[in-house]
């Protein structure tokens, strides 16, 4: 599928695809994903049957424009950069479907977007825990790789032959950048919530994610939250095992 860009608000590219016909379904990946993540996991293929079917690259990754400003992946600069693809395609309102890093933006859309009807997260956190307690740790251990990578000093450290390959194939000063961004963006709390949502994970998501939302689950069922947690699935699983997590969403979409 060809892909097609917009320029956005302070002037950067988006990447973007467009299938199906019907009310609009934005899909966003997670880090270091990208939209061809929903085409080779069948997952528009399934929803264009119903919607009109948008991908996005997050600024950053995949096609779209990338900076080590971190300013740049402020959370106005991507809520505008998806509002702005959605006009383009021709749309004022749309649902939303994200993983992870695209989770954590559709819970920021709860909150500072009127025209989403329904969003589904997938593998995100309430609250204020992961922007300030989880993330300045990964800048510092993500700097330390950078400085060890710099120095070819990586192989020292006791990680996987897989892993090893991907710091070094990895612009991690980008990823940091993205990371000093997420420092300052405000944790949106369950109780906030006003739009139609659903929250899933799985019993081998990130430790840190599922503590989370067994924290946050009174307040999420208060709120009347769609809320679930899939046997057996990790974090990658969660849009990955499409055959087992499709239904569950589907069904909440159409609602």
């Amino acid at each position: 599928m060809k892909s097609k860009y917009i320029i956005s608000t302070d002037g950067a590219k988006i990447a973007y695809n467009v299938s199906g016909k019907g009310f609009p379904l934005v899909l966003v990946h997670g880090m270091g994903s990208n939209k061809e993540m929903w085409i080779n996991r069948g997952w528009v293929e399934i929803f264009e049957k119903y919607f009109t079917v948008i991908t996005i690259d997050i600024r950053g990754n995949g096609e779209s424009d990338k900076s080590y400003n971190s300013n740049f992946y402020s959370i106005n600069n991507i809520l505008n950069d998806i509002d702005s693809v959605v006009k383009e395609c021709g749309f004022s309102e749309y649902n939303y479907f994200g993983h992870s890093y695209g989770a954590t933006i559709g819970l920021q859309l709860c909150k500072h977007n009127k025209q989403i009807k329904r969003i589904v997260c997938a593998g995100t956190t309430f609250g204020n825990i992961f922007f300030k307690e989880i993330v300045p740790k990964w800048i510092k251990e993500y700097e330390n790789f950078s400085l060890r990578k710099e120095n070819n000093t990586l192989n020292e450290l006791n990680l996987s032959k897989e892993d090893l390959e991907w710091l070094e194939k990895t612009d991690l000063e980008l990823t940091i950048s993205e990371f000093k961004a997420w420092n300052n963006w405000e944790g949106i709390e369950a109780k906030e919530i006003k739009t139609n949502l659903a929250v899933y994970s799985g019993t081998k998501d990130n430790p840190q994610v599922l503590e989370n939302l067994n924290v946050n689950e009174s307040e999420i069922k208060k709120n009347n939250i769609d809320f679930k947690i899939f046997e057996d699935l990790d974090h990658v699983d969660l849009v990955g095992k499409v055959n087992i997590v499709s239904p569950w969403v589907l069904e909440f979409l159409l609602r």
